[in-house]
């Protein structure tokens, strides 16, 4: 939450953009609103933990990951941009503005896929390091509750939380994380 003349409301994206301080939150403050990348992270993990790493190999988890991913990428891109305002009654108004929109949907929608990135690539390392796809597996899923924890922290500072209130959010993020990493566990 923002306060902005005597009112409080939710940050605009560039109120967002604007709030990195350090490496890791540039980096996360570089993908653009939080939500969308809590989305990714969970959605990727969630993925991950799915795959059975004793009958899939490597490669196809990755490529089931990154190919559901990038559908869901897709289909919130084009529900954003179907969404947005149309011109005067009703009318897209011509293809290129209609183009724009997709783009910019896109765009905005990008880190749901960015969020990806880190933890299968985190996966692909720790195999070509020695470790079973199985251990693999597990640094992935790590790496997505580290995530969530950075998420739901960069989301809070956002919003203006301090002290035990910021602590109590950013444990919210992690418990989802490890909730992700125990469904795995139950799972396999």
């Amino acid at each position: 939450m923002v306060r902005a003349a005597g009112q409080w409301r939710l940050p605009g994206r560039d109120e967002w953009e604007r709030s990195s301080v350090g490496t890791w939150r540039a980096w996360l403050a570089s993908a653009g609103r939080p939500e969308h990348g809590i989305y990714g992270t969970v959605l990727t993990s969630g993925l991950i933990a799915a795959q059975d790493p004793k009958t899939d190999p490597l490669g196809e988890i990755v490529a089931d990951v990154l190919v559901t991913v990038a559908v869901f990428w897709l289909a919130h891109g084009y529900a954003h941009a179907v969404a947005r305002p149309l011109g005067p009654g009703g009318a897209m108004g011509s293809p290129r503005r209609g183009l724009r929109l997709a783009e910019s949907a896109m765009v905005e929608n990008w880190p749901l896929a960015r969020a990806s990135i880190l933890p299968l690539a985190v996966m692909v390392l720790v195999r070509l390091a020695g470790a079973s796809v199985d251990d693999a597996q597990d640094a992935a899923l790590w790496t997505c509750v580290v995530l969530l924890t950075l998420w739901g922290l960069r989301a809070g500072q956002a919003a203006g939380l301090t002290g035990r209130r910021l602590v109590r959010y950013t444990s919210g993020s992690t418990l989802l994380g490890l909730v992700l990493v125990l469904l795995e566990i139950a799972i396999h």
